[in-house]
């Protein structure tokens, strides 16, 4: 509650403000944040399809140059001179190879024994039976090796390696290509495909192989290594953070050779540089639209609440006055056809609430038939009159008044002629009292006068001059003239200092006593308080 209190989300104005602006702001804050999220998950997969496919390319591409090397070495073990074991004739053919190849860095034929026996580079007689590639050439099968500095240049190299058949169908040795992989980077960068092309050459362990730049060459290793996030993003690629934790996009390829595998990395900051834009656009077209709408909105909230408000405030000023305001309500200015009909409608209600509340309060003092005050004003206005008077130093005496026979009158002529008694007696009373004093229906017949300033005495004779104008004029009922006669209790207020309801309950216990001394007596009297007479 206090929250609510403090955002004034326990009014109507604020209630309205803020289901209007959330309402109006909630679509743009969705679809911007959809934007945001979504399109930036659209744009990485996009990227990434876009690397996959350039990857495919790639690998078609070194597969090309990789089974063209394979071709290369295939033919060279195939020569004549190199299954007859012809040196001479081989170091010619191998030479006449390496000039018309500047990718390739040596041609080397190595012998059944394992020693290299023909070498361009001018190296021979070196054992290399203990290689991986002899051993494969011995069970009949191409290899192609990377990870080997070259013992003259220091550089990293790749071989490509056949065995060689004899003309018997025995193991001839092994002719091999020697290539430089820097003489791999002009061929890539002219091959491959893409922006910038990025891709990376590497080994089943992520060393680097090509292009060059990549690869930094220190005593005699390869620590350059592409990282395993990337290695293991596969062919449809993957979002990651590197080693340094920049956010990066990549994906691998295999090739069928030696472990070999094509990678392509790149920041996935430039890949969403255009998105980016598209975002900072998209949230400045949101900003510039709330921007627009809030007028408008709170223009329309404004409208609501203020006739909203002056009906509250209406309704709250009738409250605290008893309804005394005026009836007629002005609606604030130009309103909607619904708010105006709730204006009329308010204050018409508003008026048949004052009427209905002025009926209700005249009914809950005033005695329906008689129109005199009733026994419930008499203990409050009553009171309060008594009190007053005493207060200013006055007398105050009650009459208790009470209609001789009335059950017969009922019983005899009925009910209606009982009520047109009751009328014609209260029209007598009202008519013989000053209009300080009051007048009120005690119930049934009975009837109470206070006589305000007037003592015991004055109490008396205007009892007598009521009892005696009774007597004196019949009421006529029931289509014939009725003798109406009445028997009055007099009786003073004793204690004039501390009168309260207490007080006024003995003053008229005391006036009834004194009616019923007087119907005792014989009615159609006067009698007053025993009290009252000692007292005087």
């Amino acid at each position: 509650m206090r929250l609510k209190h403090t955002l004034g989300l326990d009014t109507l104005r604020g209630l309205l403000r803020f289901y209007t602006l959330l309402l109006v702001l909630l679509p743009l804050v969705l679809a911007a944040g959809f934007f945001f999220f979504f399109q930036r998950g659209q744009v990485i997969k996009a990227e990434l399809e876009g690397l996959s496919e350039l990857l495919a390319k790639d690998r078609s591409v070194v597969r090309s140059w990789i089974s063209e090397r394979f071709a290369d070495t295939y033919y060279l073990a195939r020569l004549e001179s190199t299954r007859t074991g012809d040196f001479a004739a081989m170091s010619r053919h191998f030479a006449i190879y390496k000039q018309t190849h500047d990718s390739i860095s040596a041609v080397v034929y190595v012998t059944p024994d394992g020693y290299t026996a023909v070498d361009s580079s001018g190296a021979p007689n070196v054992y290399v039976g203990d290689r991986e590639y002899f051993r494969e050439a011995k069970i009949g099968r191409e290899s192609l090796i990377s990870g080997i500095v070259g013992r003259t240049s220091g550089k990293p190299i790749c071989l490509f390696a056949s065995p060689v058949t004899r003309p018997n169908g025995t193991f001839g040795g092994v002719v091999f290509l020697s290539v430089q992989l820097e003489a791999l980077d002009a061929w890539l960068r002219e091959a491959t495909f893409g922006p910038g092309n990025g891709v990376v050459l590497c080994d089943g362990e992520g060393n680097i192989l090509a292009p060059s730049a990549a690869v930094a060459a220190d005593a005699g290793e390869l620590p350059a290594k592409v990282g395993p996030q990337a290695l293991l993003a596969g062919e449809d690629g993957a979002l990651f953070r590197d080693a340094a934790g920049r956010e990066m996009l990549g994906a691998s390829v295999a090739l069928p050779w030696g472990g070999w595998r094509l990678v392509r990395e790149e920041p996935a900051a430039s890949a969403l540089a255009g998105y980016r834009r598209q975002a900072m656009w998209v949230a400045l077209g949101t900003l510039a639209t709330i921007v627009l709408i809030s007028p408008l909105v709170l223009r329309l909230c404004r409208g609501l609440e203020e006739p909203l408000e002056t009906l509250s405030r209406y309704a709250r000023e009738l409250r605290s006055t008893g309804y005394e305001e005026t009836c007629s309500l002005k609606a604030p200015g130009e309103l909607p056809r619904e708010l105006g009909e709730l204006f009329e409608a308010f204050s018409g209600m508003a008026c048949e609430v004052r009427a209905h509340i002025t009926a209700i309060e005249r009914l809950s003092v005033q005695d329906a038939l008689t129109g005199l005050y009733n026994r419930r004003f008499l203990f409050s206005g009553g009171l309060k009159l008594v009190m007053a008077a005493l207060r200013a130093g006055q007398h105050c005496t009650c009459l208790m008044l009470d209609v001789d026979h009335f059950k017969r009158v009922n019983d005899t002529f009925g009910h209606q002629a009982g009520d047109q008694v009751l009328a014609h007696v209260s029209h007598l009373l009202a008519v013989a009292v000053r209009k300080s004093d009051l007048v009120v229906r005690y119930g049934g017949e009975e009837f109470v006068v206070l006589l305000i300033g007037a003592g015991l005495a004055e109490g008396l004779e205007l009892a007598e001059r009521i009892r005696r104008g009774m007597a004196e004029q019949p009421c006529p009922a029931a289509g014939r003239t009725l003798a109406v006669t009445v028997s009055v209790g007099v009786a003073e207020v004793h204690n004039q200092k501390d009168f309260d309801e207490a007080a006024l309950d003995d003053l008229l216990a005391r006036a009834d006593a004194a009616m019923y001394a007087a119907k005792a007596a014989g009615r159609n009297r006067v009698v007053a308080d025993q009290s009252d007479i000692l007292m005087a």
